[in-house]
């Protein structure tokens, strides 16, 4: 049983002066972002900086000695090449291990720059205590800029182990300035000492920038990690969380998986909300009190989850434990809303909801101190005041989910799309699990074929796959469409010249984006060297557009897998076929098979000032995003 032990408001923890320190410091001359950390294991860090200029990447570090003089820094670790972002793990570090550390980056004319020393320790062991902090939505806003940089110099003065940040990291994601200007410099004290695990919020718009600054496991927009006797399950909600889809699929098996004692999910938008606006005007009309978020909470329930914690609206808000939508104080899961890092400061509904528990206005964190089986949590302001707290308890044992209904299997394969043939496997959640599957889009049964091992597949088909117990029991049905096509022909083209032709259009877009690219609001037109916004920056206009016209050269006849972001609107078409269209439902990745040669490629993008980005260019699951490659591209 989960006993609630205490609950108090407003203590006193060290009130610092309103705004104290509040300027965030500058980088240091030749750093673009100066060091920090992510990633942390019991052996190993993550260290990452940026330079202003290509250069070496060294990291010098050493356990701290007893009695030293001065920080050890007897170990090295050294990248080959030059380069501007620095990625540099440390390997083979000690568990529960203080460490010192620093960075040193000389540029090809030989100008050295060196960071301070920092300290870290890493992963603590199983079963000692730690203490981590939570924050969500660091974004920048106009009405209390210096927000960021006093939260983070609270969170510092805590000392935590580490530090989870439920999305929104910055204002714009796809803008460098609101990470390289506010981001960055206003979390330098923390980050330079506490590692940071982070999932996307909707306002990073899933941009390049993210995936550069940010160092999590493949695919990176989702990820587990275990810290002491805890296990985090980071999950990105701008995507879908439908029963059957890949995150879905994911975390069911995660967490049938999981021998944690605390089991902790943390994402960006709310599964429940108070807020007064973001689901629904609540002085005009009704809320849905929630996101799309909540098609996780069966998985909540299954597995008994002990807290799930996010962001999104700008307030504090925390529920009773709940199961099934209804309060359950015997070990429901509880649900944290802490948006209060940074963004603009919300406000919550005039009628309260019936899930809530604790709710405040204004700039805060929050942090769990974990030891065995209890818990203490707090939240606190950003003068330093406590105004939310309570210890929680679980008899051991109670919380590790028995599994009844066993997790559905996972489908797995490099590609969907294909000309020829395509191998496909099957993962159980479990052990001891028997796996069947159909390829004719039938419900699986134990009649069925019996996966025994990874299978070819050389014709289109509805993969669907379930799994059983020893005894009968049947998970739900897993699915995925595979689709064989004959390559697009390449276009009979034999001579091109390098690059895109670009136009650039001013005018507002808002009313008729179809007829939106007429001659009379064409200012200037030319060639691009790349897919992107640098030839097309306007100095005045707050709606603007560009066009990218020419031809996309496929080295050889294949799948190819493109992914797309766009602020205002997008469309893609290549080989007269659209790859992508955002007035349409559409993922994050399209593949299709090309035939080796140019393939005619049309991009419209419409631009708004204060949102502007373009994206655009290969993926692939094991390597990440890759820009097409100007040799690529042509007209």
């Amino acid at each position: 049983m989960k006993h609630l032990i205490s609950c108090c408001l407003l203590l006193a923890l060290a009130a610092q002066p309103l705004r104290a320190q509040l300027g965030a410091p500058k980088p240091a001359p030749g750093f673009a972002v100066m060091p920090y950390m992510q990633y942390s294991t019991q052996t190993s860090m993550t260290i990452l900086w940026e330079t202003q200029e290509a250069a070496t990447s060294l990291v010098e570090y050493g356990e701290a000695l007893p009695q030293a003089s001065a920080p050890n820094l007897s170990r090295s670790v050294s990248l080959d090449g030059l380069r501007q972002m620095h990625e540099v793990e440390l390997p083979g570090l000690r568990p529960e291990t203080n460490y010192f550390w620093r960075v040193a980056s000389q540029t090809a004319a030989g100008v050295r720059y060196v960071s301070p020393v920092y300290t870290f320790k890493t992963a603590v062991k199983d079963s000692t205590a730690f203490m981590f902090a939570l924050i969500g939505d660091t974004q920048r806003n106009d009405d209390t800029p210096w927000a960021w940089s006093v939260i983070s110099k609270q969170i510092w003065r805590t000392r935590p182990s580490f530090v989870v940040l439920a999305g929104d990291l910055v204002d714009w994601g796809p803008r460098k300035e609101d990470w390289t200007e506010h981001f960055f410099p206003g979390g330098h004290p923390l980050m330079a000492r506490v590692p940071l695990f982070s999932v996307l919020g909707n306002h990073e718009g899933d941009a390049d920038y993210y995936y550069q600054y940010m160092a999590n496991p493949r695919p990176e927009y989702y990820y587990a990690f275990t810290y002491g006797n805890a296990e985090f399950f980071m999950i990105d909600s701008n995507r879908d969380l439908s029963e059957g889809s890949e995150q879905y699929n994911w975390l069911d098996q995660a967490l049938a998986k999981s021998k944690a004692v605390w089991k902790i999910v943390v994402h960006h938008h709310p599964p429940y909300s108070s807020d007064s606006d973001d689901h629904g005007n609540t002085y005009t009309g009704l809320s849905s009190l929630g996101t799309a978020a909540r098609n996780l909470v069966p998985l909540f329930d299954k597995y008994h989850v002990d807290f799930d914690l996010f962001g999104h609206t700008h307030l504090y808000e925390r529920s009773w434990p709940l199961t099934n939508d209804r309060i359950n104080e015997q070990g429901g899961t509880i649900y944290i809303n802490s948006g209060g890092a940074g963004g603009y400061v919300e406000a919550f509904a005039p009628t309260r909801s019936w899930f809530t528990l604790e709710q405040r206005e204004g700039h805060h964190f929050c942090t769990f101190a974990i030891y065995d089986h209890s818990l203490v949590f707090k939240a606190i302001d950003y003068e330093g005041r406590v105004f939310d707290a309570f210890e929680l308890r679980k008899e051991p044992g109670q919380g590790q989910a028995s599994v009844v209904t066993p997790p559905g299997p996972i489908i797995r394969s490099r590609r969907t799309v294909f000309h020829d043939t395509v191998q496909v496997s099957l993962a159980a959640g479990l052990e001891g699990l028997d796996l069947y599957y159909t390829l004719d889009g039938s419900e699986p049964t134990r009649n069925s074929s019996r996966y025994t091992g990874s299978f070819v597949l050389n014709r289109s088909a509805m993969v669907k796959a379930r799994a059983f117990t020893p005894a009968g029991l049947s998970s739900r049905v897993t699915s995925m469409p595979f689709t064989q096509m004959a390559p697009l022909k390449a276009a009979a083209v034999k001579k091109t010249l390098p690059g895109l032709q670009f136009g650039y259009y001013e005018g507002d877009w808002r009313k008729d984006k179809a007829g939106f690219f007429t001659p009379e609001r064409r200012l200037r037109q030319g060639i691009a060297s790349t897919i992107s916004l640098s030839h097309a920056e306007p100095a005045d206009a707050e709606y603007w557009a560009l066009t990218l016209d020419g031809y996309f050269q496929a080295p050889e006849t294949g799948t190819y897998t493109f992914y797309a972001v766009d602020s205002r609107g997008l469309l893609v078409r290549l080989g007269g076929q659209v790859l992508f269209d955002s007035e349409q439902e559409g993922g994050n990745t399209v593949s299709v098979v090309l035939e080796k040669g140019l393939h005619a490629l049309e991009i419209r993008s419409w631009q708004q000032r204060s949102r502007r980005s373009l994206g655009f260019g290969l993926y692939d699951a094991e390597t990440g995003r890759k820009p097409v490659a100007p040799f690529q591209l042509s007209h």
